[in-house]
């Protein structure tokens, strides 16, 4: 028994000690049986073959001697006198918009004197028909005869116009839900506002970039230009459009900068229902409101709460994402209690003065809105305390319901403070009685008659592109809005101050942007602009939130807020304890800064650049010139890349002295010109019909004449270009002198033909246009580069089988298409396989006709930095395929730099795309071979090593598995991963997104159990039953009523007037900026004993697991996402020249002990390591994501970044006009609902309670 045992013993020692032995043997081996020789050699074959093959196939040398062998020059860069050539041009460009606009607004006022105060006497030449409503526009029957009430127009579609069918001398009416075109006051309107009409055109003519323009009448209806039907073909839209005065280019032009403290009712004495109806009225406030405004709400019970926490004793601007975190949050209020208007009114007026001493907020109109149900008395007290007797605040008061005792009382409210009464009973009122306040708030500035301030909308996404792109046809463009005020000068029995209405016109940032030509930049080169807020008007990254087609359904603009210090991305260093250095953040803010003020400076600093949906990016050291745009509110930037910015490749060619037509350069259809680049184009659709009329070509009534691509456009000016006679008009015609008002007080002459002509020569007198534009430059340049790149196909062969090629090898690689791409925006390629015809995927050039926007082309410029001799190899994310089912292609690309005199410039990219699997067989045969005499005990072909080659953002370009290409590295080994950020080959870097697209369906608010409010069924009954009664009284005598229900008057006896001496306007210097902190030493005048916030404060976020998905439009948001992403260190594997691998090992991954060997190898002439891995120790393997994830905490309004970023510095508009001494005098204030704009079920109780009382009266 013992001997057994004893046996058994020493069998388990010597299994211990065979396997110690043997794990001995395998650790001692695994370093030895990685060849990391081998690796280098493997790495040094695969890269020089690739970059052998590459460098002829694509003819480089031969396209960089060709341009060496003309007269070439590199020049220096000067970016401050680049910067004010452009910022000329774009002050040019906007001049032309606001003279059209300011034209519109004085003839507006001219026609409405003439028109309106001869009412009466004669009836217009014009008659009632003067104007087509879009809903009715070629409406026919099923007959083919026209509609009874229907109108024809000519039309035909235009690109300009939003690809519309549209007519260019005729205006349409547009109108929203509650308007109607028979009553009196809009009916006025319409026929005045019909002389507009020639002028329409006349701006047309003047300035052919012009979009869409119209005036908004205060009525409610608006005439747009040119006519149009509504809604347009395609669309789901309804006949109605949205209410555009509630939209920012018409509230934001009709008033002053104001700061808003809205005050809503939440006690129980609100019904549900009322409750409801007030939180539409505050919400629809808050949507009138701009970047200009600050605001803050605030509900009242027994106690003053601010629904928002981080918003609690303070204004906050009145951004998007500030008026949807109101928004949520009061969404979350309970009702409870008694209301205390005494608490709410004193906290606002406090806060308000607050502001207004502290020299915070806007520094111009100040108001309260108060939104109530009922009301038992008009709080004349503490309102006698903080606003009499200069009435800085105005007070506008909204009786929710028909509660007659509360109706004198609010009305006294607003009248005896310059504001405004408002009735409301349903959704429809709250939306469109909201914008009498800032009717209300324009009077001082329509009184004065002097001033008509022009206001710069924020930008929208608009209708379809009219580029000339194929693809344009399928992209919105974005657009901002110039509009001004249009006043009432009538000489009137009783003293008003009406705003007749607002005129403008869209502005589309592509037209812009065609006057800031890109190859002036240079490749990664780029512009942008800035508002006095800071916000962006346009930006290559500036990414808008969908608005659910809204504006092309209901003519609805989302505007955009994004601030340029979240669109530029400056990179975060670290300093020796790990701790942060932000050198570059502090340089971006001081740019920010001199930007608002705003001043003329250049500075540099180094930012994040990404690419591909945020899935790669890079570092790159920008040179930053920026200006202000004289006479806007905008600052233009432009932006060098560092190392090769400062320099252009300059190389043209004379048309006009060439001896062979350049047309010749241009044959075939395998070119392409960057579609949103000018290179020639007419000045106006007239001057093109000339042309073609002259040249006999017909061209068809129903369709704008046109090109049909960019490259017929540049061909038809080629081939006009060498004839005798041609003129360079390299210069775009200057803007007229500037508008004046050629009002005399309020007498003015008739809008007359005769008034419309002079007024049209005065302001055409020094500007004759030509008939079209060219880029001389540009357009020498592009005929060059066709020059050089012209007959580069001749000597391939479709399956390049060369003899060289052969020798080499070469014909393993599969080649679909080669490429160049140069500075002009040419593009240039040949097909070497034949595409199927039945394939759906895009042709290359459909994808890169924009070649210099493409990230194969910015990629390639910035590798010439790193290794002048290599390529840029990309595979498509997540392209992994089966063996049998392959069409990946790889994209590989390099940047000719020409040198001339010790500088070097890019001159264009060459490149390939070639079959993927062609690649992965040359890499296995060459890593399945031993390169060395001695022979290796292991290849990439055995089954203990793995082998992966990785691009410099860490994705897989070839693996065993073929599944692996286009995957990121950290998904397939995130130890491994870890392991070479640990070892400095890759730099983990953080990247913000704060353009990021969340769901909204959650309000954070109310995340944890739905809204807040109670069931109070008994409370409701009571509530109605008192506002049925109280709305019963209205139908006693009069004696009995309080105030009669449509207009009312001041009531001026118990208030004493007296004139203040606060300026009319305000001229702001330096000192404008208007970030600065409130002064703590106001605090005295402020109270918050009554006031506490009890609304739950918003939930905190928990990042997301999983992949993410594009959330529903109508549910979208914007958020900050945050994700790591991965930069190759070269440097690190190329230390002291030396080209040897960098051997690494993972420990402590097994329990055994055994440790993973792997060797990385730089791949020379490219962007890609060569990654060899040990299998034999079984380590467990995580996984790295590179998927963007919502910052965890607080989102929203209240996040850190957001509350940091609302302190940022601002520039006020210039003029504040809030204060007339004789507005006072202005008796109308207020308005009420009637009968008939009641529900039926309120009509049939009032009947019944009338019923009720006649029988007990006669009883």
């Amino acid at each position: 028994m013992e001997s057994k045992h004893w046996s058994c013993f020493v069998a388990i020692v010597l299994g211990v000690l065979i396997f110690k032995m043997h794990m001995f043997v395998a650790l001692a081996d695994q370093d030895e049986d990685i060849p990391h020789n081998e690796v280098r050699n493997w790495a040094l074959k695969f890269g020089v073959d690739l970059w052998e093959f590459g460098r002829q196939f694509t003819k480089m040398n031969e396209i960089k001697s060709r341009f060496k062998d003309n007269d070439i020059e590199v020049k220096r860069k000067d970016g401050i006198i680049l910067l004010r050539e452009l910022a000329a041009e774009v002050k040019n460009f906007m001049d032309f918009k606001r003279n059209a606009v300011m034209r519109l607004m004085d003839s507006a006022e001219q026609a409405a004197l003439s028109e309106l105060e001869g009412q009466g006497q004669a009836e217009s030449p014009m008659g009632g028909q003067q104007h087509y409503d879009a809903r009715r526009i070629n409406e026919y029957n099923a007959d083919g005869k026209l509609a009874d009430g229907a109108r024809h127009m000519d039309i035909r579609f235009m690109r300009r116009f939003e690809r519309l069918p549209v007519n260019l001398s005729l205006s349409s009416i547009l109108v929203p839900h509650g308007v109607d075109l028979e009553e009196a006051d809009v009916k006025s309107a319409l026929q005045w506002s019909g002389h507009l009409d020639p002028l329409f055109q006349n701006n047309l003519e003047q300035d052919p970039a012009l979009s869409w323009q119209y005036f908004g009448s205060s009525t409610g209806f608006l005439r747009r230009f040119p006519g149009t039907a509504w809604p347009p073909e395609g669309s789901k839209g309804s006949k109605l459009i949205h209410d555009f005065r509630t939209h920012n280019w018409f509230v934001q032009a009709a008033s002053s900068p104001k700061d808003i403290m809205i005050l809503l009712d939440a006690s129980s004495s609100m019904t549900e229902k009322s409750f409801d109806l007030g939180m539409a009225t505050a919400f629809n406030i808050l949507d009138t409101l701009g970047e200009d405004d600050f605001v803050n709400l605030i509900t009242f019970s027994e106690v003053v709460k601010t629904p928002v926490p981080c918003f609690k004793d303070r204004m906050v601007r009145a951004t998007p994402d500030n008026i949807q975190e109101i928004k949520s949050a009061v969404k979350a209020i309970k009702l409870q209690e008694t209301a205390n208007f005494t608490a709410g009114l004193e906290y606002a007026f406090s806060l308000l003065h607050k502001y207004n001493q502290s020299g915070a907020g806007s520094q111009c109109n100040q108001a309260i809105m108060l939104i109530t149900e009922s009301t038992s008395e008009s709080h004349k007290d503490v309102i006698k305390q903080y606003n009499w007797p200069h009435m800085p605040v105005r007070i506008f008061t909204y009786l929710i319901g028909s509660d007659s005792g509360s109706r004198s009382n609010l009305h006294d409210m607003a009248c005896s403070n310059k504001g405004f009464f408002v009735q409301i009973n349903d959704y429809d009122e709250a939306r469109r009685k909201v914008i009498d306040y800032a009717l209300v708030m324009a009077r001082p500035m329509i009184m004065y008659q002097a001033d008509h301030p022009v206001h710069w909308s924020p930008v929208f996404v608009a209708g379809k592109s009219g580029g000339l792109g194929r693809d344009s046809e399928y992209q919105r463009r974005l657009v901002t809005t110039v509009s001004t005020p249009v006043f009432d000068r009538r000489n009137h029995s009783v003293r008003v101050a009406n705003l007749l209405g607002v005129v403008g016109t869209d502005v589309p940032i592509e037209e812009i942007r065609k006057v800031i030509p890109h190859y002036k930049l240079g490749p990664n080169g780029y512009s942008f602009i800035v508002d006095n807020n800071g916000r962006v008007l346009y930006h290559p990254d500036l990414r808008p939130l969908g608005d659910a087609n809204q504006y092309i359904d209901q003519l609805k603009p989302k505007y955009a807020s994004v601030d340029i210090t979240e669109l530029e991305l400056p990179e975060t260093e670290f300093g020796n304890n790990n701790e942060p250095i932000e050198m570059n953040r502090n340089l971006l803010n001081e740019m920010r800064g001199d930007m608002i003020k705003p001043k003329e400076g250049e500075t540099e600093f180094t930012v994040m650049n990404h690419y591909d949906d945020s899935k790669r990016v890079s570092t790159r050291t920008h040179r930053y010139f920026y200006g202000p745009i004289e006479d806007t509110p905008f600052t233009l930037a432009i932006v060098l890349p560092e190392k090769y910015g400062s320099h252009e490749f300059v190389s043209q060619q004379e048309i006009r002295h060439s001896r062979n037509n350049v047309t010749e350069y241009f044959k075939g259809d395998n070119w392409r010109v960057h579609p949103d680049w000018v290179y020639c184009e007419y000045n106006s659709v007239s001057d093109l019909e000339k042309e073609r009329e002259s040249s006999g070509e017909y061209s068809s009534r129903d369709q704008e004449p046109s090109f049909g691509s960019p490259e017929e456009q540049v061909l038809h000016f080629l081939s006009r270009a060498g004839r005798p006679g041609w003129k360079w008009m390299s210069v775009r015609p200057k803007s007229p002198q500037p508008h004046h008002n050629m009002h005399s007080g309020s007498n003015g002459n008739p809008p007359g033909s005769s008034h419309f002509g002079s007024q049209h020569a005065s302001s055409q007198g020094s500007r004759k246009a030509e008939p079209y534009f060219c880029d001389r430059t540009l357009i020498q340049s592009l005929v060059r580069d066709a020059m050089v790149t012209d007959g580069l196909d001749r000597n391939t062969t479709g399956s390049s089988s060369g003899k060289e090629d052969k020798q080499q090898g070469y014909q393993k690689f599969v080649v679909a298409t080669s490429f160049v791409a140069t500075r002009s925006g040419l593009l240039r390629w040949i097909d070497h396989v034949k595409r199927p015809e039945d394939t759906p995927e895009p042709h290359f050039s459909e994808d890169n006709v924009r070649a210099m926007d493409t990230t194969w082309y910015k990629r390639a410029i910035d590798q010439h930095s790193v290794e002048p001799d290599s390529f840029v190899y990309s595979v498509p994310f997540g392209s992994g395929y089966a063996i049998k089912s392959n069409a990946t292609l790889v994209t590989a690309s390099h940047a000719i730099f020409v040198e001339h005199r010790g500088h070097k410039a890019p001159a264009g990219v060459v490149g390939l795309q070639f079959q993927h699997d062609s690649l992965a067989k040359h890499f296995i045969n060459i890593t399945s071979a031993c390169t060395g005499m001695t022979g290796c005990k292991r290849t990439c072909a055995s089954d203990n090593l793995d082998c992966y080659v990785l691009d410099n953002s860490g994705f897989v370009i070839i693996s065993e598995e073929m599944e692996h290409t286009g995957k990121f590295f950290g998904q397939i080994d995130g130890t491994i991963m870890d392991s070479l950020v640990q070892d400095r080959i890759y730099k983990r870097v953080t990247v913000n997104d704060y353009q990021g697209v969340c769901s909204d369906a959650d309000n954070p608010y109310t995340a944890a159990g739905g809204i807040l409010k109670p069931n109070r069924l008994g409370s409701w009954f009571f509530n109605h039953l008192l506002a049925l009664s109280a709305t019963w009284l209205s139908f006693m005598p009069a004696s009995l009523r309080a105030w009669p229900q449509e207009e009312y008057t001041y009531d001026n006896e118990d208030v004493v007037f007296v004139d203040n001496n606060y300026s009319d306007e305000y001229e702001f210097g330096n000192e404008n900026e208007y970030n600065m902190q409130v002064d703590q030493e106001m605090d005295e005048f402020f109270t918050t004993a009554d006031v506490e916030y009890t609304t739950p404060p918003p939930r905190q976020h928990k990042p997301h697991v999983g992949p993410r998905f594009s959330p529903d439009p109508h549910n979208a948001r914007r958020c900050d996402l945050r994700t790591d992403l991965y930069m190759l260190q070269p440097e690190r594997l190329n230390q002291g020249g030396q080209n040897n691998p960098l051997k690494g090992k993972l420990t402590n991954c097994h329990a055994s002990g055994c440790e993973r060997p792997f060797s990385v190898q730089k791949i020379p002439h490219s962007n890609l390591i060569l990654l060899v891995v040990d299998t034999l120790c079984p380590c467990g393997s995580k996984q790295l994501d590179i998927e963007p994830m919502e910052e965890a905490g607080i989102i929203g309004a209240c996040s850190t970044r957001r509350q940091d970023q609302e302190q940022e510095s601002r520039r006020r508009p210039k003029k504040c006009i809030n204060y007339h001494p004789e507005e006072i005098e202005i008796q109308q204030c207020g308005r009420g609902s009637t009968l008939l704009h009641m529900s039926g079920s309120v009509i049939v109780a009032h009947l019944l309670m009338v019923t009720v009382t006649f029988v007990l009266a006669n009883a």
